[in-house]
């Protein structure tokens, strides 16, 4: 079951990362993720224009993004009391972590441990599963989260083991709203 959740996960990253016409770095896409901890990089582009992705939370516990100029949604979500950057991805089955973000959180990663834990278009992924103490997004916290560690990823993608206990997910146009 973890095999066709990581499976898919997979999948839909290389399907989002095949879709733009120009195949960002992975300097380039943690720049576009705008919400940081205010400082570096991402906080100078996110000045930079004001059509960039924002996030307005509401009292309601709902929370609405807009599309950033790739095309992706981007939020910040507390994972065992840490804030980290997403990219909302509604077509992985899990949480997926850089190995950066799972060490900030307290997690033990030794990449020469890690083991095939899935299949991509282009072969063995690499990596491990996880299971999460909580994640709190758009004012709900889930508790007991699955989710993986990838070896080469870019960004954190926020997946179904998250939003699907979330009171739901919307989107419209340019709009995603969290609830």
């Amino acid at each position: 079951m973890q095999r066709l959740a990581f499976i898919m996960i997979v999948v839909s990253v290389l399907v989002g990362i095949a879709m733009p016409s120009h195949r960002p770095t992975p300097a380039e896409v943690n720049q576009q993720v705008l919400i940081d901890n205010g400082s570096g990089p991402a906080e100078s582009y996110a000045n930079e224009s004001s059509e960039e992705t924002s996030i307005s939370p509401s009292y309601g516990g709902e929370t609405t993004l807009d599309r950033a100029p790739n095309g992706h949604f981007y939020t910040k979500a507390s994972v065992n009391g840490q804030a980290l950057p997403f990219v909302v991805d509604t077509g992985a089955s899990s949480v997926a972590l850089t190995v950066d973000s799972a060490r900030s959180i307290g997690l033990y990663v030794d990449p020469s441990n890690f083991t095939t834990v899935g299949e991509g278009a282009s072969g063995a992924t690499r990596g491990m599963f996880v299971k999460l103490d909580k994640v709190e997004v758009a004012g709900r916290t889930v508790e007991h989260v699955d989710g993986v560690v990838l070896e080469g990823l870019a960004v954190n993608l926020l997946g179904q083991s998250v939003l699907t206990r979330l009171g739901g997910v919307q989107m419209s146009g340019d709009k995603m709203v969290l609830r």
